[in-house]
């Protein structure tokens, strides 16, 4: 898929570039791809978009990438751990959430075996990222299926802005370190190179009661990327994860029982992108393979290798038409084993193919003043049936300051691996009448399930506001889902103890999603910068006769606050010295019984020069503790976020 390479900013010397300088009223000329895939304007785009830029997340105090996205309006990120994290695009949150395509320099992480990302082993160096590109709503007229709810497109440095060394590292209150080092070398002939490695250990949550929770959880990260010269790059990641959770399986006769759960995830991947000039447009190749092994304590491994390959070309203007067109094609293969009754897959050896073409046509109808965008994606996988993804954006811009926009998209998701093929033990209800006290609850596939990918037709309607000091925009959306995985109760297995209730699999279930999203950024005066943005969501799911399929119409419309907010304030007094006030409310999760929480973070940073930086942050400063997400996958130990410091110091040379 292409990535936005064309768009970097570029450096010299071992002095990083980054937004630190660029005035805010610029930043509505930044120019993202997630949108469009081509270079465009912020203020041009007939989309809700969101970019983070690398001083936005500096100031942010951020670790990770779900971190960073706390402040986006219509992104909702909880912690359900030390390393794990929920996090959804208008409403569609968990832990795997299936209706969103996250990508790294163009490399999907999305993972086929449960249709979502394993943020947990999606490491990377926060400090070389460039900026990440958020758009809510659907982008599968160009990017493909499970770009449903959004696309969330990380972009990190080009090699040119990173020569020189760099070495960070910090600590916090739970014991948890981080080390990182990187060096930019000029490679005489070919282009520049960077090589970095990461290493860090977790510091746990802590339980209800304050004591710290079994969630410990470390790792190691080591990679390159060369930008050649004449328009190429290649990039590589090798990267290993380990992390440990409990299930709180319990008993009528030991309630407090609990089954640990350790996970490993390692892996590599390896991209290469080359663009050029092709009948007076652009045309971009760009192909990667990915490696990941991932095991379950020691009876459970899956091997999962993906190939992928994608063509673009942006042919030149036509009067008043702009189009592109691009082909692409993915492999997929899954070997999983597993000597555990708990996790077990009907097929051991799984391939998967998809093959898509798209087109779009950008058309000026009134220059300046009204655009129309055309565009539809044809993809077909052996996952599901034959898919077209079409999307019509009508944009209105008055005045260069204002921009009003109305869009229609239809988006699909293809079932995951595990959808077609996993039978799972969910847990276990007490039931004293029954054999060792327990009912076991197993997840599997409905009988002759056909595969069929869900599908959202989608409204949306924008209106952004560029201002001297800075910006404004609101967004009112509605989101209609048909053919959504639902569960139906079969019958109960009373054959022998344990006794089994197995949860059918299937795809019928219909909801809907109103929201409305506020977002603002203003600088207040030449040393006060606010940011802050409310979202607000209704989820409706149709309810059947089944007390499963009920449930999980429940489930669905409680799995996301129905509103949350956040502020920060940015205060840069001078002399190399920075506050940072951040605020968040967060509405209640009533599918996991998880309360509403309000959470304010602070961080003090300090940089006497280019060469060095000093920061200290304070999380939850006003509460012990608060829980966060009750996770829907492997109901594991609730984790609860304490307070917490953390310092790191970075040195460049």
């Amino acid at each position: 898929m292409l990535l936005a390479t064309l768009l970097g900013a570029g450096a010299a010397g071992a002095v990083e570039t980054s937004f630190i300088d660029l005035p805010l009223e610029e930043l509505g000329k930044l120019e993202v791809a997630a949108v469009s895939r081509k270079a465009q304007k912020l203020s041009d785009m007939p989309a809700a978009v969101t970019v983070l830029s690398a001083e936005d997340i500096r100031r942010s105090g951020a670790r990770s990438i779900p971190e960073a996205l706390r402040e986006v309006p219509g992104v909702n990120v909880a912690q359900i751990g030390s390393a794990r994290w929920a996090v959804g695009v208008r409403g569609a949150q968990g832990r795997f959430a299936n209706k969103l395509l996250v990508q790294v320099d163009g490399r999907s992480i999305y993972n086929p075996l449960f249709s979502g990302v394993f943020w947990e082993a999606q490491d990377i160096l926060i400090e070389d990222v460039e900026r990440i590109e958020v758009v809510r709503g659907p982008g599968a007229s160009l990017w493909g299926a499970n770009a449903v709810n959004g696309v969330i497109n990380i972009v990190t440095r080009k090699a040119t802005a990173t020569r020189g060394g760099q070495v960070s590292v910090g600590a916090d209150s739970q014991g948890g370190v981080t080390t990182a080092v990187r060096q930019g070398v000029e490679l005489e002939g070919i282009g520049t190179m960077r090589v970095f490695a990461k290493g860090r250990d977790l510091g746990r949550s802590d339980t209800m009661d304050g004591d710290r929770a079994s969630d410990t959880a470390g790792g190691w990260l080591a990679g390159f990327r060369i930008d050649g010269e004449g328009g190429w790059m290649v990039q590589g990641n090798s990267y290993r994860h380990s992390s440990k959770e409990l299930l709180p399986i319990s008993t009528a006769l030991d309630p407090s029982g609990g089954f640990p759960v350790s996970f490993v995830f390692e892996g590599s991947n390896l991209l290469a992108r080359r663009s050029w000039g092709m009948a007076g447009g652009d045309a971009t190749l760009q192909a990667y393979v990915d490696h990941t092994d991932a095991r379950l304590n020691a009876q459970g491994n899956g091997k999962i290798d993906i190939a992928d390959v994608d063509f673009q070309h942006t042919l030149a203007p036509m009067g008043r038409h702009e189009l592109m067109w691009g082909l692409g094609a993915r492999y997929g293969h899954v070997d999983f084993t597993s000597s555990s009754p708990a996790f077990t897959f009907k097929d051991q050896l799984v391939e998967y193919r998809i093959a898509s073409a798209f087109v779009q046509d950008e058309i000026s109808l009134v220059p300046q003043t009204w655009t129309l965008t055309l565009g539809s994606r044809f993809e077909h996988s052996t996952l599901s049936d034959f898919e077209t993804q079409p999307t019509a954006r009508l944009m209105w811009t008055p005045t260069t300051d204002d921009s009003l926009w109305l869009n229609w998209s239809r988006a699909a998701r293809t079932p995951s691996l595990g959808e077609l093929n996993a039978n799972v033990v969910l847990g276990a209800q007490p039931q004293p009448l029954a054999p060792g006290g327990v009912v076991v609850l197993r997840s599997l596939p409905a009988p002759n399930l056909r595969p069929r990918a869900e599908r959202v037709d989608a409204l949306e309607l924008g209106y952004r506001r560029t201002l001297s000091s800075g910006s404004l925009e609101a967004v009112l959306f509605h989101h209609d889902y048909r053919r959504l995985g639902a569960t139906t109760m079969g019958q109960l297995d009373m054959s022998s103890p344990p006794f089994v209730q197995p949860l059918y699999r299937s795809y019928f279930a219909n909801a809907c999603t109103t929201g409305l999203e506020l977002a603002a950024d203003i600088n207040v005066t030449a040393t006060l910068r606010l940011q802050g943005s409310y979202t607000v969501l209704d989820t409706r799911a149709r309810h059947y006769l089944d007390p499963a399929a009920d449930a999980a119409g429940v489930a669905r419309e409680g799995a996301a606050p129905k509103h949350w907010a956040s502020l920060h304030a940015l205060w840069s007094p001078g002399g190399g010295h920075e506050f940072d006030l951040m605020l968040r409310r967060v509405g209640e999760v009533s599918a996991g019984d998880v309360p509403a929480y309000t959470s304010v973070d602070a961080r003090y940073g300090w940089h006497p020069g280019r060469s060095f930086e000093l920061a200290v942050i304070g999380q939850n400063l006003f509460d012990n503790r608060h829980l966060e997400y009750a996770s829907d996958f492997f109901a594991s130990q609730l984790s609860y976020q304490p307070r917490r410091g953390y310092i790191q110091g970075l040195w460049r040379f």
